[in-house]
């Protein structure tokens, strides 16, 4: 129990500061929505009541940068507006499987016509059964009286940032919550390493296994195309690679308790009931098509240690240290500084909910003077809210375009940090600490994969050959792993050798004085 309850702690910290960035876009794109963009035109901009509601919808859920808890403060404003039940479930199922990031990385490291194929069953999916809800049950949409947008200025800033910090200290942060909760009932089903040899693409039953660890995960897009594309070259199973990205990303408990408490129960499990049978029809049917025999390096992967418990009950001395120490590692920046301003925003709704529950701030400067007489700031200036709101939306699109380029950088960028950690990784081995050599590694395996990325990205085209050499890097780096692991100590040089020789070919293949095309 001690074991279950520090690694249960550690995975929810971890999906924690994972959704912080997205759940930060989710919040203030809610309060886009409602202040900036105002009802009407959202209803317009999603198509309305009619057909073309569940394609657009899953066309913007394709461009927003949001996850599965993300979601839900947008899924709201869209109830808000007045769209049918049908297209905002689709939206809210859609908008966290794909982003420019995590749908660019899918496409340079797994088979591009695999993805491809796993967008287009998204929309056919999400189509068809936002459809036959709709038909079930038809007049789903609710009309809420519109609020009044606020006048232009440094009010609309303040009016968007309200919006977010009420959402945050509402109903959101318990289908948060509940979503996040997810991960530790996974680490406490799941012992440690328990998952390494599992979804072998020749076990029948892979998808359904992959269906019973999907539902309560919580998983960002770009983790889990991470996921995906190690199960193609370890042989793992297509079909339960389609479940993890249909229902472990797009999907969790926070959102399914949200569709209840919205919906009901009957409408609720309805949808989901068939949301979970197309995705499985569709997964046991693409499972071998997809299939390609011929990328298998290793029959495991460690890419499902995540949804695991991180400690083993052999090893289970110091875990208040271990945890705090594993979280410490794994926090990125930019995953701090969004979890820091989610709580600020959280402090700022719970201060809101105190001293004004009856919303007089939000009425104060709708109403406030339109005189611009007065006016001493550009900001200011008369821009009608709608086009402001959408021209937010499509620069938030566009940021996240340009934050490809950021997060994955020049590849002599990567090559030089992929040298540090090298040098850190191999050097833990020799000296046989285990759980520091682990996570360099972790962090080596990673920096391969921004490597291509990177490639791609200022190339516009990735050699076969470079991609052999990154992937036979990446498999000599999870035989050390599993070396170190298993403390078979005796075979770390030879280990440390055979990762120094592949590094070594990455790096001549990444060379453009050199590359092989």
């Amino acid at each position: 129990m001690n074991v279950i309850f520090w690694g249960g702690l550690v995975r929810f910290g971890e999906a924690l500061l994972a959704g912080a960035p997205t759940l930060l876009v989710g919040l203030f794109v809610a309060g886009v929505f409602r202040k900036l963009i105002g009802p009407a035109v959202t209803f317009r901009i999603f198509g309305g009541t009619s057909w073309r509601s569940l394609p657009q919808a899953w066309l913007w859920g394709m461009l927003l940068p949001v996850c599965s808890i993300g979601v839900i403060p947008v899924v709201y404003e869209l109830r808000r507006a007045g769209l049918k039940g049908g297209a905002i479930l689709a939206f809210a199922l859609t908008a966290p499987l794909f982003n420019p990031l995590s749908l660019l990385y899918g496409l340079t490291l797994s088979t591009p016509i695999v993805i491809l194929s796993f967008a287009m069953g998204s929309l056919i999916v999400v189509t068809s059964v936002g459809l036959l809800w709709d038909w079930l049950f038809p007049n789903s949409e609710t009309h809420e009286p519109s609020e009044p947008l606020v006048p232009p200025g440094l009010k609309r800033l303040a009016a968007v940032a309200i919006v977010a910090a009420r959402h945050m200290a509402g109903p959101t942060a318990l289908y948060a919550s509940i979503g996040l909760a997810g991960s530790i009932v996974l680490a406490a089903i799941f012992p440690f390493a328990s998952l390494t040899d599992s979804m072998a693409h020749t076990d029948p039953w892979a998808p359904l296994e992959m269906l019973m660890l999907a539902l309560p995960a919580y998983a960002t897009p770009l983790n889990v195309m991470m996921q995906v594309g190690g199960m193609f070259v370890h042989g793992n199973s297509v079909g339960a690679a389609y479940v993890l990205l249909s229902l472990g990303t797009g999907a969790n408990l926070g959102l399914i308790a949200w569709a209840w408490s919205t919906y009901g129960f009957k409408r609720a499990f309805v949808f989901l009931t068939a949301f979970i049978a197309v995705v499985m029809a569709t997964a046991y049917a693409i499972n071998d098509p997809l299939y390609s025999a011929g990328n298998v390096e290793h029959p495991h992967t460690h890419a499902f240690d995540v949804y695991a418990c991180p400690f083993s009950p052999s090893n289970s001395s110091d875990l208040p240290h271990r945890t705090w120490a594993k979280l410490s590692q794994d926090a990125q920046p930019y995953e701090i500084m969004a979890l820091s301003a989610v709580a600020l925003l959280l402090v700022g709704g719970l201060v809101l909910r105190v001293f004004d529950p009856g919303h007089r701030l939000e009425e104060a400067l709708a109403t406030a003077s339109e005189d611009r007489t007065s006016r001493a700031s550009w900001l200011d200036a008369t821009v009608p809210a709608p086009v402001l709101g959408v021209t937010a939306i499509l620069g938030l699109i566009a940021f996240s375009i340009v934050g490809c380029f950021v997060y994955y950088p020049a590849p002599d960028q990567t090559l030089e940090d992929m040298r540090y950690v090298k040098a850190d990784a191999l050097s833990y081995a020799s000296s046989k600490d285990v759980e520091k050599a682990a996570k360099s590694i972790e962090t080596y395996d990673d920096l391969t994969r921004r490597l291509q990325v990177g490639y791609y990205l200022r190339h516009w085209q990735l050699s076969d050959y470079q991609q052999a050499k990154a992937r036979v890097l990446r498999g000599r780096l999870e035989q050390l792993k599993d070396i170190l692991e298993e403390k078979q100590f005796e075979r770390v040089s030879q280990a440390v050798a055979a990762v120094s020789n592949a590094h070594r070919r990455v790096v001549a293949a990444f060379d453009d004085s050199k590359a092989e095309t």
